[in-house]
């Protein structure tokens, strides 16, 4: 009799992990009613993702996860570089909604039950539960115990407005500047679907600007934001943090057991060499993992694609 597994998420890690377990386990996948992904997309190392998953056909694959904005425009050091925002023999650029979709589509699993997860202990019944749901969620949840490894790296200003009149919706654009103390900012305009944009300043930690100052840098590249076009706003300094789970049969994986420093890691990646770990196979080195090192301050900036 085989052993019966529940996946809680609705993300990219829930379905790697069902991609894996579902050939070998009765896999009860829980996903969210109203499963949210981020519209940034994504870059991952090609070759160090497909050869560590080979059930995925990759030219299918990259054409079914390919996000709506086609290109990247990059001002900085004054210069400005336009590169296209696809993928190439190097990297795998992906919609992370996308991707999450594609490989919950392409794998039978005995049940899928669209059901808000508060609480991990909830689960009963299952020989084991694979907790891959976000950090958010995991932090809210009364079972887990959040550490801070190391302070953030990186913060960042943003609002996510609605679609700006006259602006391109398959670019995204950044632009880097130093301040008079020598301290590196870089801004974006993002498009992110459903008629939204997010405009944001990364930065320091301890340069982090306030939203009045985003809206003038905003309007000095000829952005103006209205009161009324504001959907939400916010603040976010990604601390590395370790969760652990006080219900022995639940293993976090990906932003559920680890949240990584963008700027440093690819996550996706680290969360597939933890889901291979588990289920036997060898995980990937830790050089696959690393991004290359650079003094760029904003994760979301493809730079892979600018070397």
């Amino acid at each position: 009799m085989r052993s019966k597994i529940a996946i809680v998420g609705s993300g990219i890690t829930a379905g790697l992990a069902t991609s894996f377990l579902a050939p070998f386990f009765d896999v009860s996948l829980f996903q969210s009613p109203k499963p949210f992904a981020s519209g940034i997309p994504e870059i991952v190392p090609r070759r160090a993702f497909f050869d560590a998953i080979s059930s995925l056909n990759e030219a299918e694959t990259i054409i079914q996860t390919a996000p709506a904005i086609q290109w990247v425009l990059w001002q900085h050091d004054d210069r400005s570089q336009q590169v296209r925002l696809t993928s190439n023999e190097a990297y795998f650029v992906y919609d992370k909604g996308r991707l999450a979709a594609f490989l919950a589509e392409s794998i039978p699993v005995a049940q899928c039950v669209k059901q808000e997860v508060a609480n991990i202990a909830d689960l009963v019944g299952f020989d084991r539960v694979f907790d891959c749901r976000g950090s958010k969620s995991v932090m809210n949840d009364p079972a887990y115990q959040s550490h801070t490894m190391h302070p953030a790296r990186t913060a960042c200003r943003y609002l996510v407005v609605s679609s700006l009149s006259g602006k391109d919706r398959d670019e995204m654009c950044f632009w880097s500047e130093n301040t008079s103390g020598g301290v590196r900012r870089t801004f974006f305009m993002i498009p992110v679907g459903n008629d939204r944009v997010s405009l944001g300043c990364s930065c320091l930690p301890s340069d982090v600007i306030s939203t009045a100052e985003l809206l003038m840098a905003m309007m000095g590249k000829g952005i103006n934001v209205t009161p009324e076009s504001i959907i939400f706003s916010g603040c976010a300094e990604p601390e590395a943090l370790a969760m652990t789970c006080s219900v022995g049969h639940v293993t976090p994986l990906g932003d559920a057991g680890y949240l990584s420093c963008p700027l440093s890691e690819y996550g996706m990646l680290k969360a597939l060499s933890q889901i291979r770990e588990v289920t036997g196979a060898t995980t990937l080195s830790r050089h696959l993992l690393k991004r290359p090192e650079n003094d760029e301050i904003d994760p979301h900036l493809p730079q892979e694609l600018f070397s």
